[in-house]
């Protein structure tokens, strides 16, 4: 009977052990470079992805040119926070001058502001 009684103080005492997930549980992050926007833009006349479209990013003093990382999505800047407005443009199509986008960041990265945009010919 004593040993039994002392397997199962043995067993509570494991089972109250030191679990404190009360804290702030940690935070992992990746080395992979987020861009500060990714920007889709289309034909309004047929709905295709146009290629070759120019897109500036502008925060006051800092200015960026988005990169084609697919046909007719662009990327760009990398891991850069603040307010921007883009710039879209494309010879024989509209350029849209769009509203301020603000890009905050999480605590690894910059969250992308994914957006899309259709430009009509001329």
């Amino acid at each position: 009977m004593k040993y039994l009684l002392v397997v199962c103080c043995l067993v509570m005492f494991i089972s109250c052990g030191d679990d404190d997930s009360s804290g702030p549980a940690e935070v992992i992050c990746t080395t992979e470079v987020m861009p500060s926007f990714r920007i889709t833009v289309r034909n309004t006349e047929d709905n295709s992805l146009l290629e070759g479209v120019s897109i500036v990013a502008k925060d006051q003093q800092f200015e960026a040119t988005l990169i084609e990382e697919s046909p007719g999505v662009y990327v760009g800047p990398d891991e850069r926070t603040g307010s921007y407005f883009l710039i879209i443009q494309k010879e024989n199509f509209q350029t849209i001058i769009t509203e301020t986008f603000v890009v905050e960041e999480d605590e690894c990265h910059v969250i992308t502001v994914a957006r899309s945009f259709t430009l009509q010919p001329l």
